[in-house]
């Protein structure tokens, strides 16, 4: 490689004073430190004739070594203050290589370094790199939140405008999608190569690889940040002991509070607020790199939606010191009663209708199998399918999917002998849960087995005593089971009398006999009120506390009646911001989908047209909160180990280093060329002092 000297220029001048050492050579070339030993000889005319043969050739080798010295020196000096040089043959004039920003704008960035956070470094750091570049480049910035607009090539000023403009987003991304969209965008733009300059604290959540497309036309320059501050307590998670959630019913909200610190955590206050009000307050120890869960009754005095919200105080990282949920209680419970024409004045409707018609919490209605409501059973928590009911496909499978979206399906067995018609008689169901009926045994039995430890029977029970008198049965049907059922109430010979599976929010219950006085008397039992209720409080309870952002897309809203011109917003009013997410249908369950991510965490209110329906709350991802990082050689093995090209990884100093910077993105490699004249100078040195004697 041809080295025109007046082009070069050193990244680290300073280095070249190293260049006095080599004084050190010359002084021990002319000054022989080396004692010699007095040798007598009886003629001296042999030492004359060795002098004069060796003289000049001694003179050469010596000279040879002090030149080979010199070189190495000056070579590696010159080698480590970086050489490089200033011409028009850059990347700069390069229009087929796309320059590729991405700035790390999830909450992790939010940490401080010495003087402003991460991002804000990241951005006046790419803002100083785009005005170093050429205006004739094309740009393009990305970032967590993905903003299409930023992704079409731009200019210098339309990209310094972008820059400026960029805000901290509460939506994490891995750098596996970053480097992929990058490559995306390369190709649809045709360009033929991209440079990515990545600025990021790289956490180590977001360097997982699951469907990297190695693109080799891409050159990564790594920018990985560090703050003061990596020491962080947080809420990871929150969770109600019951579903359940009624007016003036008490309930526990549980809490993880997770101390990534090297010091115990003693007597951390934690903050239960409901509507802005403090309702429950404790305290939590926690050990170092550990987490601690703290429980708080409390009570909900009203019905609707409350806003409700567990705090901590842990500065300076704050963002994940608050986590929102929604408390939803319902103002009546909707239960529906499906049964044959004939059996509507059965007792076993008298019974239901009995226990619930006088209740002001509960909403029931009774309906014939030949005249199905569709939108009544939608807004149903609890759904019952009496004995003598039969119904089609089409109707089963939306009681099936009923359930799945959290609503409460009880299956009740007929009087007489269903056995040998099971597979007519609403077998959908019973094909779904894997259960089969088998015999109808007319043999009298009782209760024998409760499965108290269920979560189901929680506030039902204190402890059931061991001689309780508990339902007679007279009639029953027999079943074969499978796995995904479970037999909460057995017999006393065994057989099943209320089987439970859990199928997606909500739950199916089938009971093997009818509560015709003459199959059983469970009906007239203090055992029926309990259950029954339970089965409808629990129904359609089972919500969304809160949403993720970035992780969750979709929203159910199927408790929302919607035509087909309705639109649904939401709107949050502390920072005025408003989407219009949208509606999709996937067999029969209403979803709003989210094409976009929410910009922060916190509460939002769904909007129907201009009328209100309901609000949800969304929390900032706590992956972020795991202040964890790639270490640079790390980050640098993580490239090499998923073979894509490395140009730099660069520390902060350097970052704003325009020149080491311009250095790199011209790939200068005239530092590489004076390390190998060092060895080549070493390696003379070694060879001239072995060899020649």
């Amino acid at each position: 490689m041809h080295l025109n000297f007046k082009s070069m220029e050193f990244l680290y001048p300073n280095m070249l004073y190293a260049l006095f050492a080599l004084i050190i050579p010359i002084i021990i070339h002319l000054f022989n430190f080396r004692r010699h030993k007095t040798v007598y000889f009886s003629n001296t005319s042999i030492l004359k004739t060795i002098e004069q043969e060796n003289r000049k050739t001694k003179k050469i080798k010596e000279l040879l070594v002090l030149l080979s010295r010199l070189l190495f020196l000056t070579a590696l000096v010159i080698a480590f203050a970086f050489p490089y040089k200033k011409d028009n043959n850059t990347i700069n004039n390069n229009v087929d290589n796309l320059i590729a920003v991405y700035i790390d704008n999830s909450m992790s960035m939010q940490s401080h370094s010495a003087e402003k956070t991460l991002f804000e470094d990241s951005r006046t750091s790419a803002m100083k790199l785009v005005e170093s570049l050429d205006q004739a480049q094309k740009y393009i910035l990305l970032s967590n939140d993905r903003n299409p607009i930023n992704e079409y090539p731009m200019n210098k000023d339309e990209m310094l405008i972008s820059l400026n403009e960029m805000k901290p987003e509460s939506v994490s991304a891995s750098f596996e999608d970053i480097y992929n969209s990058l490559s995306f965008i390369r190709k649809k733009n045709d360009f033929n190569s991209a440079t990515l300059f990545a600025f990021s604290d790289f956490q180590n959540n977001a360097m997982s690889i699951d469907d990297l497309n190695v693109d080799t036309t891409i050159q990564v320059v790594a920018f990985p940040l560090k703050s003061d501050f990596q020491n962080n307590i947080y809420i990871d998670s929150v969770w109600l002991q019951s579903p359940v959630l009624q007016k003036n019913m008490a309930n526990e909200l549980n809490a993880r509070i997770v101390n990534e610190t090297p010091n115990d955590i003693k007597g951390l206050p934690v903050n239960f607020s409901i509507d802005e009000n403090i309702v429950a307050y404790t305290t939590c120890d926690i050990k170092a790199d550990s987490h601690a869960d703290v429980n708080m009754q409390f009570v909900v005095e009203d019905e609707g939606d409350s806003k409700a919200k567990v705090s901590i105080n842990d500065t300076p990282i704050t963002f994940d010191d608050e986590y929102n949920l929604v408390l939803k209680v319902r103002p009546v419970i909707n239960v529906i009663e499906i049964s044959s024409a004939a059996s509507s004045q059965q007792p076993m409707a008298n019974s239901l209708s009995l226990l619930f018609d006088g209740d002001a919490l509960i909403n029931y209605q009774s309906m014939s199998q030949y005249n199905i409501d569709k939108n009544v059973l939608d807004n149903a928590q609890m759904i019952v399918v009496n004995e003598n009911a039969t119904l089609n496909t089409t109707t089963q499978q939306s009681l099936i999917e009923f359930a799945e979206q959290g609503g409460t399906l009880l299956m009740i067995e007929s009087q007489g002998n269903r056995a040998a018609e099971s597979q007519g008689y609403n077998s959908s169901i019973y094909n779904y849960l894997g259960i089969k009926p088998i015999a109808f045994d007319e043999n009298e039995t009782k209760i024998d087995y409760i499965a108290q430890r269920n979560p189901f029977f929680d506030d039902i029970f204190i402890k059931l005593p061991d001689n309780a008198d508990l339902p007679k049965v007279k009639k029953h049907t027999r079943f074969r089971l499978s796995e995904k059922v479970q037999n909460i109430i057995s017999l006393q010979n065994g057989d099943s009398f209320l089987m439970m599976s859990d199928v997606g929010k909500g739950k199916i219950f089938v009971m093997s006999t009818s509560l015709n006085e003459e199959n059983s008397d469970l009906a007239n039992h203090a055992l029926f009120v309990p259950l029954m209720y339970k089965m409808a409080l629990i129904g359609g309870n089972v919500f969304d506390l809160y949403y993720t952002l970035g992780k969750d897309k979709i929203m159910n809203i199927n408790d929302v009646s919607l035509n087909v011109d309705d639109r649904i917003s939401l709107k949050s009013k502390d920072t005025m911001y408003e989407i219009f997410p949208v509606i999709e249908n996937r067999n029969g369950v209403k979803y709003l989908y989210f094409y976009e991510d929410l910009p922060s965490s916190g509460f939002y209110d769904v909007y129907k047209n201009e009328d209100y329906v309901k609000t949800v709350a969304w929390n900032d991802d706590r992956s972020e909160s795991r202040m964890t990082f790639f270490s640079e050689e790390k980050l640098t093995e993580y490239f090499k180990n998923n073979n894509m090209n490395l140009l730099a990884t660069l520390d902060y100093e350097e970052m704003n280093n325009g020149d080491v910077v311009e250095t790199i993105v011209n790939q200068s490699s005239l530092w590489k060329i004076f390390a190998i004249i060092a060895l080549i100078a070493m390696l003379t040195e070694i060879l001239i002092l072995r060899f020649w004697k």
